[in-house]
């Protein structure tokens, strides 16, 4: 279960079970019962957990989303949407981000590391590799992500970000949280921090479809 799994961890960072019980809003002995492989039965308390741990209720509980084979879609096509016929999209690298964004021609300057055949739409949709793990558990390390650079985003929506801090690695895969009256880049790994989105930062494209690794 992997919900028992993430208790583990935050114990191990030094809360006791009282402190995460509470912190979750769930009973100490909830939390007894997650650790002996006796999954909650009230939807209410996984909804606290997915509330503690910022990620989808129905991935916490079963490990999947909507989805086809390996394929999780992360924007809805929406009513009445017609389906793309399949095609073949670029796989780059994350320094060939821009140059696939803003190029006017970018098939032309860059060398894609392999093409994808895939049905995602839109004419400058590519693809990436995940790059570590500071959106686990929904994206691990070295799965597939496709992204749209022409499609809106909005609080919620996973997307790929310049963030101009003055780190080296500046260009992430995170979602939008809107906290307060700010934009934030919110890693699910809780060992990475929240950034501001900034006016200086850009946002090179929303991501559309994830395909997992199972």
């Amino acid at each position: 279960m992997y919900l028992k799994g993430l208790i583990h961890r935050e114990l191990g960072e030094g809360l006791t079970e009282k402190e995460l019980a509470s912190a979750v809003g769930v009973s100490v002995r909830t939390l007894e019962k997650i650790l002996a492989d006796k999954a909650p039965e009230d939807p209410l308390i996984w909804e606290q957990f997915a509330k503690y741990f910022r990620m989808d209720a129905d991935f916490l509980r079963s490990g999947t989303l909507k989805r086809t084979g390996a394929v999780f879609e992360l924007s809805g096509r929406g009513p009445g949407a017609s389906i793309s016929q399949m095609r073949k999209v670029p796989v780059v690298s994350w320094g060939q981000i821009d140059k696939m964004v803003t190029g006017k021609d970018p098939l032309r300057l860059i060398h894609a590391e392999q093409m994808l055949e895939t049905d995602v739409s839109g004419p400058r949709t590519f693809a990436l590799h995940v790059k570590d793990d500071s959106m686990q558990p929904l994206f691990s390390e070295g799965e597939i992500i496709f992204v749209n650079p022409d499609l809106e985003w909005k609080p919620e929506d996973y997307v790929i970000a310049d963030s101009r801090d003055g780190r080296q690695e500046s260009v992430l895969l995170r979602q939008v949280k809107r906290i307060g009256n700010e934009c934030m880049l919110h890693p699910l790994n809780r060992k990475y921090e929240n950034l501001p989105l900034t006016k200086r930062d850009r946002v090179w494209g929303k991501v559309v479809r994830l395909r997992k690794n199972l």
